[in-house]
């Protein structure tokens, strides 16, 4: 290899790097602008969005869904393992993160990318002709963290869209501190602890909501 070809190869495997480390600094910008809707200082490490689809079956899937998805590190691992037989829906608001989404993964067939606030999470799905969700993927803060309007909006879409044996997953910065809140509204949540993250955080897994938990 000449001189001239090594370093066009270091050119384009470094280009990569980084447009990462500006999407990074540009998630540390937008948490301090909003700090309520964004749940981390920066993007999930690799760790942690390995263990955000750990619960996601990829071989009997039909629809999975990503809330806030950010600048898609786990918008990533979900597509480097989607089937053919899956659809996959990554939803977020900020007009920034949703363009990085759309250069990024758009080009999938089985991939949406849509810009749109979770709180019409059912008209998205509804807009989609989408019926049931086998697994939602949330990397927004702990539902009760957000405003009570949207929270409860977002887990009533949850509610009725989630299929029978589905499960959310909601990512957390502070390991077990919701376990309780989230057993208030799930019959069955495990968490699952991810030390090599900044911070050190997990993911809860949760299934079948209690009748009436959060209305």
């Amino acid at each position: 290899m000449s001189r001239h070809q090594h370093s066009a190869g270091t050119a384009v495997a470094a280009a990569p790097k980084r447009a990462h480390i500006k999407h990074h600094f540009l998630f540390l910008g937008k948490f301090f602008q909003n700090r309520k809707s964004i749940s981390s200082v920066w993007p999930s490490s690799p760790h942690l969005a390995k263990a955000t689809i750990h619960r996601v079956n990829f071989q009997t899937a039909k629809v999975l869904v990503e809330l806030g998805a950010g600048t898609g590190p786990i918008t990533e691992a979900v597509v480097k393992r989607l089937q053919p037989h899956t659809r996959f829906v990554a939803i977020e608001r900020d007009h920034d993160f949703a363009k990085i989404l759309q250069d990024r993964f758009s080009s999938h067939p089985n991939v949406h990318i849509v810009r749109a606030d979770v709180r019409d999470l059912s008209q998205v799905l509804a807009d989609l002709k989408i019926k049931k969700v086998d697994n939602f993927l949330s990397c927004l803060p702990t539902p009760n963290r957000l405003p009570p309007e949207i929270c409860n909006r977002l887990l009533e879409s949850i509610e009725e869209y989630l299929a029978p044996q589905g499960i959310y997953s909601n990512i957390t910065e502070v390991p077990l501190l919701y376990k309780k809140y989230y057993r208030t509204l799930f019959k069955h949540v495990d968490f699952q602890f991810v030390p090599l993250n900044m911070p050190p955080g997990g993911v809860y897994h949760c299934r079948e909501f209690k009748k009436q938990s959060h209305k």
